[in-house]
């Protein structure tokens, strides 16, 4: 692979978290079972409340919500982790971070905002 395509790649693979790949070159586990501690819902509900507090892309708002789904995380609950860290990460981060988690769960906010009908 020349240089070009290999920055390339990288950054491709980068911006859609490839697990494996983020694990094999960075040595970044991102694991849930890696947790041994936690199990691996809560262990995502605490990635999930980082992301959000640290200001963090969609990509990885609506990744990190993914993966508490597939947890064994409801909606309800990751809904539940935004309003358990507003108090600490602020406002301001929650409701900026809302509708990105939204998109991962299947839910339009915007939409959802200009419909005055849709609850």
């Amino acid at each position: 692979m020349d240089h070009t395509a290999r920055y390339q790649e990288t950054l491709r693979r980068l911006a859609m978290i490839d697990e494996g790949f983020v694990e094999d070159e960075a040595g970044l586990g991102l694991d849930l079972a890696r947790t041994s501690a936690l199990e691996p819902k809560t262990a995502a509900f605490l990635q999930l409340g980082i992301l959000v507090a640290s200001g963090s892309p969609a990509v990885c708002l609506e990744w990190s919500t993914a993966r508490a789904l597939a947890a064994g995380a409801t909606e309800d609950e990751i809904a539940d982790v935004l309003l358990a860290i507003a108090p600490v990460t602020g406002l301001g981060r929650v409701v900026c971070a809302a509708p990105d988690v939204a998109t991962a769960l299947g839910y339009d906010v915007g939409a959802a905002l200009e419909d005055p009908g849709d609850p």
